[in-house]
């Protein structure tokens, strides 16, 4: 029961750190296409990189703080897992956006939130059991 808790509370706070994401996301698309007029097409990958860098920095600082001395990998690989498992979420995103707008016939923000919502699980249980993984988690499956 203690774990359940501690889980919701690291999904509370891997939320609100999504959220800053999309406004760092937003703000860094923003200065890339209208005011530097960097085309769509290479601002928005690099606003995305920046919001995942972001979001990563901060999920390993405060989401998943508990753990920190007793993680099973070091900071660059923990970086590369959480943007591997960023990019399944985008696709999980992106992929919703699509067949809810498309298929279904929603409006395309309100099929955009599905999907950040689909994708933000999807990053979340990664980044609980995979890139931010303690030694203990590896102890307990065994």
């Amino acid at each position: 029961m203690a774990d359940s808790i501690a889980r919701f509370k690291r999904m509370i706070k891997f939320g609100i750190i999504g959220s800053s994401g999309l406004v760092v996301n937003n703000f860094f698309l923003w200065l890339f296409y209208r005011q530097l007029g960097v085309g769509l097409a290479l601002a928005s990958p690099l606003a995305i990189g920046i919001a995942i860098f972001n979001n990563f920095t901060w999920n390993d600082l405060f989401t998943f703080k508990d753990n920190r001395h007793r993680r099973k990998y070091r900071y660059f690989h923990r970086l590369i897992r959480y943007y591997t498992s960023a990019a399944l979420g985008g696709t999980i995103n992106y992929i919703t956006l699509l067949l809810l707008t498309n298929f279904v016939g929603w409006p395309y923000l309100v099929s955009n939130l599905a999907g950040i919502g689909l994708g933000m699980i999807s990053n979340f249980l990664l980044s609980e059991f995979w890139v931010f993984r303690s030694t203990d988690q590896q102890n307990e499956s065994n």
